[in-house]
């Protein structure tokens, strides 16, 4: 028997926790964990391996605070929205051309802002939507066919009556890691026709469910074998063209991109993709306000002669 065995096995004084030991401690995830890291919690770094002496972290983590740039970057509103989606105090004073004191009497009385750390946080279309809905005294006139054509009016002239006009929308939900889309379309003196759908998909970017709104509306149109279609979203830059990259998005996004380029290039010349500003009441347009309905609703569906009351 050699001398080694002959040692005896002593109690370590300090036992270092890995990473996922920690975590567990804890209950966070790696993401989180990560994060901890990056805003200062105690650790050691032997070689290229982190070690943790739990007394030091649990004592730190009682008293941490995220940064406040970690609490902009990991910002996302109920409709997953980032935080560079919304505009400083400053700009909104500078927007609705009102005071500090006019803007705080405002806040208390219900108008949306977002409160991210030491900072308040104003998306510029809620607040105005937010006051075109709070109109005393308007009268909502109801949807006739006659108003549908009005409602879809492009800002350069009246759709041709063989033309299709689809409303796009999409959202994501970070809690759950699904993305739905919403589609409205309508055909000159026709039904409106709603479908909504849903994927499991894990992302830091809520643009996508923006591009799967895209994608779904482009598979209908071939599936249906449209030939002429105008696509309404509510992302500008895609009025200008659409060019998405294979490796833009990573993981379960990547082949999705493929099948989109593909579609491209079958449909092209049959459709143009137009900005929701474009058209009769922008984001307030009853059909975009239906599409992005069904995108929350995060379920496959068909929903014909859909109403827009």
């Amino acid at each position: 028997m050699s001398s080694i065995s002959k040692i005896p096995k002593e109690k370590a004084p300090i036992v270092l926790l890995l990473p996922n030991e920690i975590g567990s401690r804890l209950k966070v995830k790696k993401e989180k964990l990560n994060a901890y890291l990056e805003d200062g919690m105690p650790h050691f770094l032997i070689g290229n391996d982190y070690r943790f002496l739990e007394s030091e972290v649990v004592e730190w983590h009682k008293t941490y605070q995220p940064s406040q740039e970690r609490l902009e970057n990991d910002f996302r509103d109920q409709k997953g929205r980032t935080i560079q989606e919304y505009v400083t105090q400053e700009t909104i004073l500078a927007t609705l051309r009102i005071t500090k004191e006019n803007l705080q009497a405002l806040c208390k009385k219900g108008m949306p802002f977002e409160r991210v750390g030491e900072k308040e946080f104003f998306h510029i279309q809620d607040i105005l939507e937010h006051y075109r809905k709070g109109a005393v005294g308007k009268t909502k006139e109801p949807v006739t066919n006659q108003s549908k054509q009005k409602l879809l009016n492009p800002v350069n002239g009246t759709i041709p009556k063989d033309t299709y006009m689809i409303v796009v929308d999409g959202s994501y939900n970070f809690d759950n890691h699904i993305a739905g889309t919403g589609i409205v379309v309508f055909k000159h003196n026709q039904t409106v026709t709603g479908i909504s759908n849903v994927r499991n998909l894990k992302t830091t970017k809520s643009i996508v469910s923006e591009f799967l709104a895209l994608f779904d509306a482009l598979r209908w149109m071939k599936k249906k074998n449209i030939n002429k279609a105008i696509i309404v979203t509510d992302q500008e830059p895609w009025s200008k063209g659409i060019s998405i990259g294979e490796n833009s998005y990573q993981g379960s996004v990547k082949p999705f991109i493929k099948l989109f380029n593909q579609l491209l290039t079958e449909l092209k010349g049959k459709f143009e993709v137009k900005f929701v500003g474009e058209i009769s009441e922008g984001k307030n347009n009853v059909l975009y306000k239906k599409a992005h309905k069904l995108s929350q609703e995060y379920k496959k569906g068909t929903f014909n002669n859909l109403k827009l009351e």
